[in-house]
């Protein structure tokens, strides 16, 4: 048996190393194909989904659809009755339109009558009055939305401001004319 020297010895470790490093090499490389098809999967998968849900939804919103053109299509006649079911059928339409909202988490929410809240509604201007505290929600041209815990539409309102000491004086002076106008139109 023929004994083997340090360089042979060294050769046999190099080769065992080699080895080794190309099956490193290779699991790397069916690691990072694993991963790209799973990311793959994933994004077609989250697609797919986004789909489901939309179709979902929209097939509720299809169904309100039909009923809005079968609305549209009636030739209703101008009298009192024929007005008066029109309107109740495009009540039921509104209705199922806001169930079908609302069976997906929508939620219609009012700010009036509270004290402005800036992450619920949007300032669209100021209204001076005497009749609501300043910073009280006293219109609201738009009614806000929420998805779950999402805001989707802030409530567009006008908030009440403090009137300015002219203003009231001027408010003053129009009540006790007026009222000394009242009482003089009694007396005759």
């Amino acid at each position: 048996m023929v004994k083997k020297g340090p360089v042979s010895k060294l050769k046999e470790e190099l080769r065992a190393k080699d080895a080794e490093v190309a099956d490193m090499r290779s699991l790397a490389l069916r690691t990072a194909a694993e991963f790209d098809n799973a990311r793959k999967r994933w994004e077609r998968e989250r697609e797919e989904l986004g789909i489901q849900a939309q179709a979902e939804v929209l097939g509720d919103l299809v169904e309100i659809w039909d009923n809005f053109e079968r609305a549209l299509a009636v030739d209703a006649e101008d009298n009192e009755k024929t007005l008066e079911s029109y309107r109740k059928g495009v009540e039921l339409i509104f209705s199922q339109f806001r169930d079908a909202l609302a069976k997906y988490g929508l939620k219609q929410y009012s700010c009036l009558g509270e004290e402005f809240d800036p992450t619920k509604a949007e300032a669209l201007g100021y209204m001076e009055t005497s009749e609501a505290k300043p910073g009280q929600v006293v219109e609201e041209p738009k009614k806000g939305f929420m998805l779950g815990d999402y805001l989707l539409r802030p409530a567009q309102v006008i908030v009440a401001r403090e009137v300015k000491e002219e203003k009231k004086e001027a408010e003053a002076s129009e009540e006790t004319t007026g009222k000394q106008r009242s009482r003089e139109d009694k007396e005759v």
